[in-house]
């Protein structure tokens, strides 16, 4: 008798233990869920912080270009103006036929056609404010995004450091961050050159036409996908977080 009920307490441990394991592993879960909630929130601050302060800096500048007559005099000014917004490298100006006619990095303006950057044709059909896709910089060689306005005739043009408009994450070993346009297309990505992400990011955007999130399983790994929508600038954020294997999938986008 005491053998029984020595065998059933100890049965009763076992159960006991294992609904804790699992208790702690759902709680770990929902806690991984909320804080990339979390992210994708400071993603979308971080990146509308910079794009209001960008569309400023092009809003001032053209007035300077409007009202300044002197090449160099709007050269200093377009510097003043890029050193005050974060992540903006340099603020060109581009004329009606593509040419460049301004540019604060570097004085006089180089002899520059860019009639056929991407960029530069989204503009000329729009008076939004437009981000592009990243492009690699003709003179510099380096990449950036291209934050676009067309004001009259002219093409403004903030050449910024793409992981600008996401962040880092850098305490976390499996976290990414990706900016994209509202068509889906990634406009910034940290870490980069992530190509699972990618694809991850291609089969999911369809459904990242407002704020939502779902739990998923890619290949052999499941995720945390939280999207955020920016009700004031063409630009969605989103925070991707990997999940323990035990935690309940809500779509496979295999």
């Amino acid at each position: 008798m005491v053998r029984f009920v020595s065998v059933l307490m100890s049965l009763f441990l076992l159960a006991g233990s294992a609904l804790a394991q699992n208790d702690t592993e759902i709680s770990e879960t929902e806690f991984l869920v909320s804080d990339t909630v979390r992210s994708a929130r400071t993603n979308q601050l971080a990146a509308e912080r910079v794009l209001f302060a960008t569309e400023q800096a092009i809003d001032a500048a053209s007035f300077i270009v409007s009202s300044i007559k002197v090449d160099r005099l709007i050269h200093v000014e377009l510097k003043r103006l890029a050193s005050r917004v974060p992540g903006v490298r340099a603020i060109i100006v581009v004329g009606p036929d593509g040419q460049l006619l301004h540019d604060s990095y570097k004085f006089p303006a180089v002899q520059l056609d860019l009639s056929d950057r991407s960029y530069f044709k989204k503009a000329i059909a729009s008076s939004n404010l437009i981000i592009g896709e990243q492009v690699v910089g003709r003179t510099s060689g380096s990449s950036f995004v291209p934050v676009v306005k067309r004001i009259g005739s002219l093409t403004f043009v903030a050449v910024t450091a793409p992981y600008a408009l996401v962040e880092l994450q850098s305490e976390c070993g499996d976290c990414w961050s990706v900016a994209l346009q509202d068509d889906g297309e990634i406009v910034a990505m940290f870490p980069p050159d992530t190509t699972f992400l990618r694809d991850l990011i291609v089969r999911m955007s369809p459904n990242m036409r407002a704020n939502g999130s779902r739990v998923v399983r890619y290949e052999h790994s499941i995720f945390s996908v939280v999207w955020r929508k920016s009700p004031d600038f063409p630009i969605v954020s989103v925070s991707v977080r990997g999940l323990p294997d035990t935690a309940s999938v809500d779509i496979d986008v295999n």
